[in-house]
């Protein structure tokens, strides 16, 4: 990450003569670099005694459409979040995370300074742009594109000249910045490493979001990434955003190996990543000469996508001298069985799932998976999706639940040039536009309203469909998964879902038993416990003590599969080294909650008693967030509501707790 940009020798005296456009005090302050950028916010009309709070405030729809675009940072980066809003909060800092129109979708901690962040408005829904507040962390690292720290009499607005602010840009796998998160309080608070730890949360965020692409882009293209590096003998780079050299096969390490900038594509090949990028997605070659290798290369690019974005680059040099013929694609993914044997089973029913999946792979045939939340839908969604002939191309997973009606129909087909307000000036593709030749996998699919289930079913029967606010038909050969764990046919019935497209949908079914049901359950926890100790790199991998065993058989585990992952992962940190995982390694409130029920009462209620504990439960630990409970839970937040009001789950007793 770039070095951050120090805005913090302004005096009063010299704010007083800039706001007064005093000539004496802008010659004497010429040299302040504070000048560019109040000359920017003036020139933005930003006011200099801050906004009105009318003008400055985000609600409702608006402000939950701006949480839905960040809820990746939000999700994927809640652990890293959540310790460094305890982090600051112990120095009486407030943790925001903004979007990159500056307005803020999350606030945290605060200690003593919380009373006066909420009298300056630093709260979700709040915009901190510097058209709106002048400069600023937030809205002067949104302009700048890098971390900003600006101190007392450096903000734009008078109102501002007590607090001191860190900021730092977050950055999706592509390259593009998605949020900023930011640390203030008030400037006698002024600590440089908080800085530092605002930043390290940035980039670690940034990381996670990077992991994410890559995970939605299929293991079978991680494996084949691999092999692509490890099998070629000409020198090929991996290449990510914004240009970082992350990985070289054998040889290129050999060709560069007296050089300290293998980490740079610039100066390893003197073209940067936009420039491969352009070379990779027409296909072309370029003769270039390294000066790092004092060589010539033949250069082609290879482009790895996820969603429909380039977030990574192999890139092959061949000796400029030598003829070359273009190096051959990504080896092509591994066979049905490899693809599924990432997924764990030894129960026969669900064994007997997998096996009926990885027949109907091969084929074009539209899947409907029916499982709980958390039995991995996606999991096997994936894996049809690398035992197809379409494995080569991408694999787009969209949770309809997560994304409100008003927004689903732009996010899934896209949208014309000045379609509605707010659209981007040269309007966007959809995830159908960027799961072409490969595979689409709706999530939730009962959550879709009724208008898009209609355009759904057009593009299903013709291969058609159109971008929102545009009248030209465009095509996609997409072969389209759903899952849901609703009862699609319940809702058919009371005409909440299209029975045409419910049958158009359910081609092929293929149905994951939940776990409390799976006769698998301890050799599952410990298939998860290997990977996760191997993850953490605890060695030896600990055992599980019969009670946990036993414990594992006897929960009821509504949230499946990754309950019981999240769970153990836990237990792993607990244990701190032990040879087994005992039940005072597993989650105090999960131990402390857990009792046995007694024979007489049926299997519905004690599924309905176990759902309505994991509901309070969820909202306890987020704090009563629901966007974030149900990203947790696995469900869409119109299905947590319905949740909560069925187990007369009350929002504001659950947060006292």
């Amino acid at each position: 990450m770039l070095d951050p940009i120090l805005l913090d020798h302004a005096t009063e005296g010299t704010w007083l003569d800039f706001q007064a456009r005093h000539p004496r005090g802008i010659a004497f302050g010429a040299h302040l670099p504070i000048l560019g950028h109040w000359e920017r916010s003036r020139s933005l009309g930003a006011p200099t005694d801050g906004p009105k709070p009318e003008d400055a405030l985000t609600r409702g729809t608006d402000l939950r459409a701006r949480i839905e675009r960040v809820e990746p940072v939000l999700q994927d980066g809640f652990d890293v979040l959540q310790r460094t809003a305890a982090s600051v909060g112990g120095q009486d800092y407030m943790l925001l995370v903004s979007d990159m129109d500056g307005v803020i979708v999350s606030a945290a901690g605060g200690g003593a300074f919380a009373p006066e962040a909420r009298r300056v408005l630093l709260m979700e829904g709040a915009s901190w742009s510097e058209a709106v507040r002048g400069t600023n962390a937030i809205g002067t690292a949104i302009a700048a594109g890098r971390p900003v720290v600006v101190h007392g009499t450096a903000h734009f607005a008078r109102a501002y000249h007590g607090l001191v602010c860190y900021a730092a840009p977050v950055y999706d796998a592509d390259g593009s910045p998605v949020a900023v998160l930011d640390a203030t309080s008030m400037v006698t608070r002024a600590d440089s490493a908080i800085a530092s730890a605002v930043m390290a949360a940035a980039s670690a965020l940034t990381e996670l979001l990077r992991l994410r692409a890559y995970s939605l882009a299929g293991a079978a293209v991680t494996r084949a990434l691999g092999r692509s590096l490890e099998r070629m003998n000409c020198p090929v780079a991996l290449v990510e955003p914004p240009g970082r050299v992350s990985r070289l096969n054998s040889p290129a390490r050999r060709l560069f190996a007296n050089s300290d900038a293998t980490r740079d594509v610039s100066a390893l090949l003197g073209l940067d990543f936009q420039g491969l990028t352009r070379l990779a997605l027409t296909a072309s070659s370029l003769e270039i000469y390294s000066p790092v290798s004092g060589r010539a290369h033949r250069l082609h690019a290879e482009p790895i996508e996820s969603g429909g974005r380039v977030i990574a680059l192999l890139v092959f040099m061949d000796p400029a001298r030598v003829p070359t013929t273009p190096p051959p694609p990504v080896v092509a993914p591994a066979p049905a069985r490899d693809a599924f044997s990432e997924i764990f089973a030894q129960d026969a029913p669900t064994k007997s799932a997998l096996d009926w999946a990885a027949r109907i792979a091969r084929s074009d045939i539209p899947v409907m998976l029916l499982a709980e939340t958390g039995s991995g839908k996606e999991l096997l969604a994936s894996a049809i999706h690398g035992a197809s002939t379409r494995a080569g191309g991408p694999f787009v997973a969209v949770n309809c639940g997560a994304i409100t009606p008003t927004l689903l129909e732009s996010e899934l087909f896209g949208y014309a040039p000045g379609a509605f307000t707010g659209a981007e000036k040269g309007g966007r593709n959809g995830y159908l536009h960027a799961a072409r030749g490969g595979t689409l996998f709706l999530d939730e699919v009962g959550e879709m309203p009724m208008a898009m289930q209609a355009a759904l079913l057009r593009f299903l029967e013709s291969g058609t469909y159109h971008r929102v606010g545009d009248s030209k038909p465009q095509s996609a050969d997409v072969r389209v998964l759903c899952a849901t764990c609703r009862d699609l046919p319940a809702l058919v019935a009371a005409d909440y879902f299209r029975k045409d497209l419910y049958y158009r949908l359910k081609g092929a079914t293929v149905t994951l038993p939940p776990l409390r049901s799976r006769s698998d359950a301890v050799s599952l926890a410990k298939h998860l416990l290997t990977q996760l100790a191997e993850k953490h790199e605890v060695v030896p991998t600990p055992e599980l003590s019969l009670d946990v065993q036993g414990f594992i058989e006897r929960h009821p585990w509504p949230g499946n599969v990754r309950e019981l992952k999240s769970t153990l992962d836990v237990a792993l940190v607990l244990a701190q080294g032990s040879a087994a995982l005992e039940l005072a390694h597993l989650p105090p409130d999960l131990v402390a909650s857990h009792e046995p029920l007694a024979p007489e009462v049926s299997e519905e209620n004690q599924l309905q008693e176990a759902q309505g504990w994991a509901v309070r439960r969820a909202l306890q630990e987020v704090a009563g967030n629901v966007s974030l409970a149900a990203k947790r839970l696995g469900v869409a937040r119109s299905t947590l509501y319905r949740m909560m009001r069925r187990h007369g789950v009350d929002l504001s007793e659950v947060t006292k707790k």
